[in-house]
């Protein structure tokens, strides 16, 4: 998924393509996380969950920053 490095016209207001990218990323960690807590029971296997939750947000949206690089 290449996204193009313009800034996003919403209601007027210019906004970065990497703010765009933190709002879907932030959903999509919602969702994950969501469907991890319902499954597998993640306070189980890990031992400080807040750090772990931050580290997966970080690597999401590193990941999708990452697509957005060209080539």
């Amino acid at each position: 998924m290449i996204v193009p490095l313009r800034e996003v016209n919403i209601f007027g207001v210019f906004v970065t393509p990497a703010a765009v990218m933190l709002a879907i990323c932030a959903g999509f960690f919602l969702v994950t996380r969501w469907v991890l807590n319902q499954f597998l029971d993640l306070n189980r296997y890990v031992w400080r969950r807040p750090l772990i939750e931050i580290a997966f947000f970080v690597v999401l949206f590193c990941l999708a920053i990452l697509t957005m690089c060209p080539g």
